[in-house]
């Protein structure tokens, strides 16, 4: 596909051809001639198609895995050369305000002011807002810490290459690039072992700590300037790191210990650097302006004794609030400290202290004196607390049913639970939670799996005491389908503490069920009605009481394809939210996207937009997974837009009002979602020998090999595609350049419907969501490369298998391409926009290279090559590619 020119087409083409002659440049430095021809060769073959096979058969195993190497290292420097021009562009738009609709939590509430909203209802709407993006703990980022860091450092001088330099400074740059990019030459790509969960928790607290926090920062600033003050706290940082054990034998209690010692880490940091420069600015004497007697009463309890400081109440206080900073820290990292420092017991005292500072420098000195750093320093404080993100527990409703009955059968109190019907669970479990004995008992021997549930609900209490309820975000129930699942939660949760019953029950940790295949997005409503019928759930609801549901996007995805699965969710979404209403609470829905479009990607702002008016309500979550992590929030300017979009989205969102009645809109996208699920169901699980075809043309058999994650690719050691897991089974479309999961079934279910273009086009016109999911959808196909694909579909040895299906997929391809085109009035994929076109461009030649060469190795190690050189080179191509694409599921 050629891309449409665009403003930054000049900018890109620059960077990427000066990333190339460097690269080049370093492997001759480095390799001699002869390495830096045979990558130019190659290069060059897999651009024009000339002489390819012949090279790339040719290629010993070692050439094989130098020219992965060379390959892989292009891509990544090419998303790099994007990415610099793409921040220029998003600076250029920022100056000239060139947006339509806000994207700045300022631009959005001036936009609700100008519709005649009060001051006080905006004061109510910020104090209201609760975003959060949500870490996972199932990263799918191929590349190592040390690769992101090299490329967040080329990233970094390629920006000051954006000014008008004087020629000596733009040689040394250059110079300075050049060495970055040989280092990155000499840097090991893959990973010889399996990452661990430790391994997880280091690399995204990495990206917190070097951009995310900073951006947070840098936004509660501006948004304190710009709106006149306090905005409350609507943006907050979630996690699963540590807590996330569904299907994950490698996350215990020790690593959400971990997880909660380095997030402590950073964030006091954080706090005693800002309170050291608050001591160096307020050097104010008592002498010269007074100070609130709750500030004198602060300042007296510093040990510092100095003649030079004893007039200078505002930096003894300050000296207090950080040797208590210092206590707490060492505290809470298992260290010692002085006996006569006292450790905060909460974060709420360390704000009150800081509370102490402001209102006597806005009482005596006026507010105008208390200064951006300490209101900033405030609302972060209040934001992060002592825990910086608020992790997740999530575990399978399975391995929860397992765990009970052995508690139940070792009390004497149920000896068959498993055999229970849902009225009799229910009745059983709602009879645990009414009392305060608990199950669990010091002198029983249990299973492993029931001990390691056990111990990490109690460090999960032992974190909510030092740290205090807010570090732990949710109890998510993964497999979620009745009410049964929640309430055994509730009770596995009263084991450590976490759940108090008897007389009025409470919980520190609310209770959040994930609906995500297609049967639980339909059942969920229903399942919500009955769990707020009982007297209990209102425990986990909090004041005001909002009960938070989680939808999943992958496995209904995998489950029932693209269409179905979006409609499913935006119809459950409203559901859910009807249910609430009914019942008289609030409702927080917890997006589970992934990366890829197949996954629920696709921009976040847009997506969060396209929500079905009623369901937002202010509150939003949204996991962000994998490479993802790396592309929206990987340097602070990125990670401001990225968060400021979101939240300002939010707010947008949430003005919108539940239809009234039945929508036309609604009823066709019923119609097509209905019949794209089968048009999907009949090739995926219905074509006999597809499961074969899935395995041998696509590279999923040695992804499953590969040290990208901690966890398994499959929930089982079948190769069954409702075993698998969504990530690998979007990540090898992905690699074969298919991206089947991001569109199959669309053009088909539309023809099955007896949907015509012009209905379709007249919804696209008048419907936020489905004009959504057409973009989406459309990112997608422009992605997929069917004439690549073919290749690797000849990679399947039953020729009449992989006729077959290969021909039917793409006839749905050719077909969701033209109904795209035609319903949009489009002439070809993302013409209407320009900017993705000219990405998609840049990645697909990027990553041509790598698939000729992953095609090539693929046919060796399948016909015997059990060279590890092979293997490697294969780990190479795939991490090139996924790069590349961005996209690993």
């Amino acid at each position: 596909m050629n891309a449409p020119q665009s403003p930054t087409s000049r900018f890109v083409g620059q960077n990427v051809h000066f990333f190339d002659r460097l690269l080049i440049d370093a492997i001759r430095h480095l390799d001699g001639e002869e390495a830096a021809a045979l990558v130019e060769r190659a290069s060059r073959a897999a651009r024009t198609h000339e002489g390819l096979e012949g090279l790339f058969d040719a290629l010993s195993n070692d050439e094989a895995v130098f020219l992965a190497r060379a390959f892989a290292c292009h891509s990544m420097l090419a998303n790099i050369g994007e990415d610099v021009a793409g921040r220029r562009r998003h600076a250029e738009d920022e100056a000239t305000h060139g947006d339509d609709r806000p994207r700045t939590l300022p631009a959005a509430i001036e936009a609700v002011r100008r519709s005649g909203v009060t001051d006080e209802e905006v004061e109510a709407l910020l104090a209201s807002l609760d975003v959060l993006p949500v870490l996972t703990a199932h990263p799918t980022e191929v590349r190592r810490r040390a690769v992101v860091d090299r490329e967040a450092e080329i990233s970094r001088l390629m920006a000051l290459r954006r000014h008008h330099l004087p020629p000596s400074l733009d040689a040394r740059i250059r110079g300075d690039i050049f060495r970055e990019i040989a280092l990155l030459w000499r840097t090991r790509l893959h990973r010889p072992e399996k990452i661990t969960p430790a391994d997880e928790i280091r690399n995204a607290l990495a990206i917190v700590r070097d951009s995310m926090l900073p951006a947070l920062v840098e936004l509660y600033e501006q948004w304190g300037d710009r709106l006149n003050g306090e905005t409350g706290t609507p943006l907050k940082l979630g996690s699963w790191l540590g807590g996330d054990r569904d299907g994950h034998p490698g996350v215990t209690g020790e690593t959400l210990q971990l997880a909660l010692k380095s997030q402590a880490r950073i964030i006091f940091n954080f706090y005693a650097d800002e309170v050291r420069r608050l001591w160096f600015d307020l050097a104010v004497s008592a002498e010269l302006s007074a100070v609130t007697d709750a500030l004198r009463a602060l300042a007296a309890r510093s040990p510092e004794h100095s003649v030079h400081r004893q007039d200078e109440l505002y930096r003894l206080a300050l000296e207090t609030i950080f040797d208590r900073l210092s206590a707490t820290s060492n505290k809470l990292a298992g260290a010692t400290y002085p006996a006569h420092l006292e450790p905060y017991g909460s974060a709420a005292e360390f704000i009150a202290d800081l509370e102490t500072v402001r209102d006597s420098l806005a009482q005596y000195l006026g507010e105008q004196l208390v200064g951006s750093r300490l209101r900033t320093l405030l609302q972060v404080a209040k934001a992060c607390g002592f825990h910086l993100l608020a992790i997740d527990l999530r575990q399978n409703a399975d391995v929860h049913e397992r765990v009970l009955a052995e508690l139940f059968a070792q009390a004497g109190a149920e000896a068959n639970y498993l055999g229970l019907d849902e009225p009799a669970r229910v009745a059983l479990l709602t009879n645990e939670l009414a009392h305060g004995r608990p199950l669990r008992s010091p002198f029983a021997a249990y299973s492993e799996e029931t001990t390691r549930e056990l111990a990490i609900l109690d460090a999960a209490a032992e974190a909510v005491r030092l740290y205090g309820e807010a570090a732990l975000g949710a109890y998510v129930i993964s497999k979620a389908a009745s009410v049964s699942d929640s309430l055994e939660a509730l009770v596995l949760l009263k084991q450590c503490g976490l759940v108090q019953c008897g007389g009025e029950p409470s919980a520190a940790v609310r209770v959040s069920p994930l609906f995500e295949t297609i049967a639980d997005l339909e059942r969920g409503p229903e399942v919500l009605r009955q769990w707020l019928e009982l007297p209990v759930s209102r425990c986990t609801l909090g004041e005001p009481p909002v009960q938070e549901v989680m939808l999943g996007y992958s496995d209904s995805n995998k489950d029932g394809g693209y269409v179905t699965s979006r409609r499913g969710v935006a119809r459950a979404a409203s559901a859910l939210a009807a249910e609430c209403r009914r019942a008289g609470v609030g409702i927080q829905l917890f997006h589970g996207r992934g990366g890829s479009v197949g996954r629920g990607g696709g921009p976040a702002a847009e997506a969060v937009l396209a929500q079905p008016p009623g369901t937002v309500q202010g509150r939003l979550r949204m996991t962000e997974q994998g490479e993802m992590i790396a592309k929206r929030y990987g340097d602070q300017p990125t990670a401001r837009r990225n968060l400021d979009g979101l939240v300002a989205a939010v707010v947008m969102a949430s003005r919108k009002q539940p239809y009234e009645g039945e929508r036309k809109a609604d009823i066709l996208m019923d119609r097509l979602a209905e019949n794209a699920f089968h048009a999907y169901r009949e090739l995926v699980y219905e074509t006999p020998g597809f499961e074969d075809f899935f395995w041998s043309a696509t590279p999923i058999a040695e992804i499953v090999q590969l040290n990208i994650g901690s966890r398994p690719a499959s929930r089982t050691k079948s190769r069954r595609i409702e075993d698998l897991r969504a990530i690998p089974w979007v990540f090898s479309w992905s690699q074969a350049r298919f991206m089947l999961p991001g569109w199959y079934g669309f053009a088909g279910g539309a023809k099955r419907a007896g949907l015509s273009t012009a209905e379709l086009s007249e919804l696209h016109a008048e419907d936020d969501f489905f004009a959504t999911l057409l973009s989406n959808m459309e990112l997608a196909l422009a992605q997929s490369d069917m004439t690549m694909a073919q290749r690797y579909a000849a990679l399947c040895p039953d020729e009449g298998l992989r006729t077959r299906i290969f021909d039917a997929v793409q006839r749905e391809h050719d077909a969701a391409v033209a109904l795209a085109l035609a319903i949009r009035g489009g002439s070809s994929l993302l013409d209407n926009q320009p900017d993705l076109a000219e990405s998609v461009a840049l990645a697909a030649g990027a990553v041509d290279p790598l698939n000729h060469l992953q095609l090539e190795l693929l046919s060796r190690r399948r016909g015997g090559h059990e060279d590890e050189r092979v293997r490697l080179a294969i780990q190479l191509t795939v991490a090139g590619v996924a790069a590349g694409l961005r996209n690993t599921g």
